[in-house]
């Protein structure tokens, strides 16, 4: 054992012995090799120092046995553990310094009763103290050699508590590895859940769509097709309905003619034909108005192209039509003028011939007009529905393209939503 584990002691004093001679001390046991003579010269010490110290020494003393009952008790955490420990090796250290300060004490002392006047002390008195003093020595190296053992089985605990506590940390680490093993592998089968669920949702949608599309594309085709075939009856009943009124108005014309004078044939035709001008402008503006407003309203659901094929139809229809009324009136005039003369000539001898020569010039004249006219009803009506058909045709196609346009319009949408949800 090392002399500086109980703090060290102080260096050896020299004691001069009663022959004079001088003794030396070994400076391990300074207190040990005292002379049996009463001639000890020690360095003096105050009284103060020497209640300090004999006031010092048992705080010191308790503190240490304090912690040596303490430490084996609080085992429960690491830290508990470390701090015991750092308190032992400071009591180890702080209990030897008690022994020294006693040991100090009792040499003052000493000194203090050899200076005494009436103060020769034996040496049976001196030997007790230094045997006392050994026993408090001994006493001591027991102790320490107590805490030191007592430190010993607190590091062996101490190593014990910390290789469990790492097994467990360990195996925490090792279930806390499994369990996010189980849970990345459960998030890739839902995500794996997630994407199939995605496709089939898309593929059910577009399919929902193309379905829609069709129905959607067939119920528009369905229904201008049922206004072509409703507009196409319209005019044609128009065109009947007009007809009929001008037939109607040409036998009550007829009608009135025959109950006119001789005088007033040229009068009855001036005002048949303008009257027949008037109707016929008259028909024509109606006409005209009514074909504006129908493809007006049909103009919504129709292209300009359709509503200029249409008025150019019409318009070149009123100038056939026009430019035929104008023939037939010269006609007309030419066949009055002829009449006229024939009647102006022959008025003494046949006005009844004459009468019925005019009847059956004006009834030819009717007959060949009413013909004319529903020639030129026909064939404006026979142009009307070949543009229709052509137009619905055309409607077809465009709308056919525009499908077409869509449907690849959506395939190249699904094909780079394919692409896209894999990533």
């Amino acid at each position: 054992m090392d002399d500086d584990d109980f703090g060290g002691f102080e260096a050896a004093e020299t004691f001069d012995g009663g022959n004079g001679e001088t003794q030396t001390t070994s400076p391990a046991i300074p207190w040990a090799a005292f002379p049996t003579v009463s001639g000890v010269h020690l360095s003096p010490a105050s009284p103060e120092i020497v209640l300090d110290h004999d006031h010092s020494s048992p705080s010191v003393g308790c503190l240490s046995s304090d912690a040596i009952i303490s430490s084996p008790e609080d085992t429960h955490t690491d830290n508990n553990i470390i701090q015991q420990s750092r308190h032992t090796h400071l009591d180890i250290s702080l209990f030897p310094l008690g022994l020294t300060d006693e040991k100090s004490n009792g040499t003052i002392a000493l000194v203090d009763d050899s200076e005494d006047p009436g103060g020769n002390v034996s040496n049976m008195q001196l030997q007790q103290k230094i045997s006392s003093l050994e026993i408090k020595l001994k006493v001591s190296e027991e102790e320490k050699q107590r805490i030191m053992k007592d430190v010993e089985s607190l590091m062996e605990k101490h190593s014990v508590l910390e290789k469990d506590f790492l097994k467990e940390k360990e195996q925490e680490a090792i279930s806390f590895q499994d369990r996010y093993k189980e849970l990345q592998e459960k998030h890739k089968q839902e995500l794996e859940d997630m994407r199939k669920a995605g496709h089939e949702a898309l593929s059910i949608i577009v399919d929902e769509y193309k379905a829609l599309l069709q129905s959607s594309v067939k119920q528009q085709v369905e229904a201008i097709e049922k206004q072509y075939i409703s507009a196409i009856e319209k005019q044609a009943h128009k065109c009947e309905e007009l007809l009929n009124a001008q037939h109607q108005r040409l036998l009550e014309m007829l009608d009135t003619e025959k109950e006119l004078l001789k005088e007033k044939i040229k009068e009855a035709l001036i005002q048949q034909s303008q009257e027949q001008k008037e109707l016929l402008e008259k028909c024509l503006e109606e006409e005209r108005q009514r074909n504006k407003e129908a493809l007006v309203s049909a103009a919504k659901l129709e292209k300009e192209a359709m509503q200029d094929a249409v008025f150019k139809a019409i318009e070149e229809e009123r100038k056939n039509l026009e430019k035929a009324h104008a023939e037939e009136r010269e006609l007309w005039k030419t066949e009055h003028a002829k009449d006229q003369e024939k009647v102006s000539q022959e008025i003494q001898k046949a006005i009844q011939e004459q009468r019925k020569i005019s009847q059956e010039t004006v009834k030819a004249a009717i007959i060949e007009e009413q013909k004319r006219s529903e020639k030129a009803v026909e064939e404006a009506v026979r142009r009307t529905r070949d543009e229709l058909i052509e137009y619905v045709k055309e409607q077809k196609r465009l709308d056919q393209v525009i499908r077409q346009r869509s449907l690849s319009s959506l395939e190249l949408f699904l094909s780079c939503a394919q692409k896209q949800i894999p990533l």
